[in-house]
């Protein structure tokens, strides 16, 4: 306990079960399921405020504040209960969601004591000081495209003691309730439906935080098919957040019991270590990990409720793109496990161009498409890919709408002087004589120095510049009796 590595604990010191009787069905948004957003252990080492998880050329690196330091394993716990009281509450329409810390201990199944209220208000205020930054990492589902993003999961947060509550009582005013927000590039990822099912009674029933992570990182993959197979290191240090110090041995030994964890609640299918470890080559060692068929399939929200069962090697949309240009479904598998979806694409695309365009001769399409994936072949002359031309379009919109916004806000401005201009003038002409001359006296008393200064020093000689001068002193001081603004700050 305490370590950098899991306490397989974590779970298994709380007594009371998680309160799923209304709804065991959670969410989980899909980004915070491709990468650990928290530390394994139930405390982070001293002076670590910055952890990096990274895979080919994605990057993720975690930040915490200096108060409160990094997430840590009961962290992520409390992000999946509130993305499951932001379900029930409002349909992710909301990005604030009011609850009661009893209410969210409830559901993470910890004991109602006091340890675990701070607990609580201590994680609400950690994730509100914790920044994400992910490098071609952040799959934005609404441009269908990976890119750079950087911000915290919650906005803020607003956590009401017992003794505001009793206050509240006592006075017969309304309670209040705990709140938090999330923030705004976040929410962006739940309006674009980038959310899959999870099944709260087998997250919090797991017993330790590798198992959680373990479960969340494949119940995602297994969407799109049934049977995975990682680099051994890439899996447990980057997408389960386990120590790069430990060497392929350990890392076996590490991993096992999360997934024997998982074999026995029925996710995983059971599987000799022989065929689930293979050495591939001094030092390097792959994972093998299938879905059991009595396994329920996460499914991504938004596709339809009951999706069937998927072929054992059934190709995703990318793999049939690949495969519609020659490449074999084998080989299509192991490029859309090995590289990043937005790499593909982008030679999918440009190898499209290139063949539209006549600029190379291409004998065999398949093969010349998968080593411009596995060399990431350089953009021809010329090319602009979807996403860019998309990027492009956004842009221009966008200038559009400011120039528009511009424009309306400078005739609505030219119409509001007018008007404040008339209203002056009115106020200056229905003045009699005498009240002008109490008027003059008290405008120039009041007036700017340095203004008055010039003024004084044409006035006697009567010219243009010294009535300019005095209608605008006169202007200034009608003004500030109609609680106008002076005309230079009127925007």
């Amino acid at each position: 306990m305490g370590t950098y590595e899991a306490s397989t604990a974590t779970s298994a010191a709380f007594a009371a079960p998680p309160d799923l009787s209304r709804n065991r069905e959670g969410r989980d948004e899909m980004n915070l399921a491709e990468y650990p957003i928290a530390l394994l252990s139930d405390r982070a080492p001293n002076k670590l405020k910055t952890v990096v998880y990274h895979d080919k050329d994605e990057t993720l690196t975690i930040t915490g504040s200096d108060l409160l330091g990094l997430p840590t394993a009961l962290d992520v716990d409390v992000i999946i209960g509130l993305l499951h009281l932001t379900k029930v509450k409002s349909n992710f329409q909301s990005t604030q969601v009011h609850f009661t810390r009893y209410e969210l201990i409830r559901l993470l199944g910890w004991p109602d004591r006091g340890y675990y209220y701070t607990r609580l208000t201590e994680s609400l205020n950690r994730w509100v000081g914790v920044t994400l930054i992910y490098k071609k990492a952040w799959w934005d589902n609404e441009t269908r495209t990976k890119g750079n993003y950087s911000f915290h999961i919650l906005e803020s947060a607003t956590v009401i003691e017992q003794e505001q509550r009793r206050g509240c009582q006592a006075r017969q005013i309304p309670l209040p309730l705990s709140s938090v927000r999330w923030s705004a590039e976040f929410f962006k990822s739940f309006q674009a439906n980038n959310l899959k099912k999870l099944d709260l009674g087998l997250y919090f029933s797991l017993k330790s935080a590798i198992s959680k992570q373990l479960y969340r990182f494949l119940d995602k993959r297994f969407y799109k098919r049934t049977e995975w197979t990682f680099d051994l290191r890439t899996l447990a240090c980057e997408h389960v957040g386990m120590s790069r110090n430990y060497e392929c041995w350990r890392l076996k030994q590490k991993i096992q019991p999360a997934i024997d964890e998982l074999t026995a609640v029925g996710f995983l299918k059971p599987m000799d270590a022989d065929a689930r470890f293979k050495r591939v080559g001094s030092g390097q060692w792959t994972i093998t990990l299938v879905r059991a068929k009595s396994a329920a399939r996460g499914i991504v929200e938004g596709s339809p409720e009951d999706v069937p069962e998927a072929p054992e090697l059934e190709p995703n949309p990318l793999e049939a793109e690949l495969v519609a240009r020659g490449i074999s479904p084998k080989v299509a598998r192991e490029l859309v496990a090995g590289y990043p979806e937005s790499r593909i694409q982008l030679q999918i695309e440009q190898v499209d161009w290139v063949k539209k365009k006549g600029r190379r001769k291409i004998v065999d399409l398949g093969a010349y498409l998968a080593q411009a994936v596995r060399d990431d072949y350089a953009r021809p002359d010329g090319f602009v890919s979807k996403a860019e031309k998309a990027e492009r379009q956004k842009s221009e919109l966008e200038r559009r709408r400011r120039e528009q916004a511009e424009a309306r806000r400078k005739q609505e401005l030219a119409r509001r002087r007018e008007k404040e201009r008339a209203m002056v003038q009115l106020y200056w002409t229905e003045l009699s004589a005498d009240e002008r001359e109490a008027f003059r006296a008290e405008a120039l008393a009041n007036a700017d120095p340095d203004q008055l200064k010039v003024y004084r020093e044409v006035e006697s000689k009567r010219g243009p510049f010294a009535e300019a001068m005095w209608g605008f002193i006169r202007d200034r001081h009608v003004r500030s009796k109609l609680g106008l603004p002076a005309e230079e700050n009127a925007e």
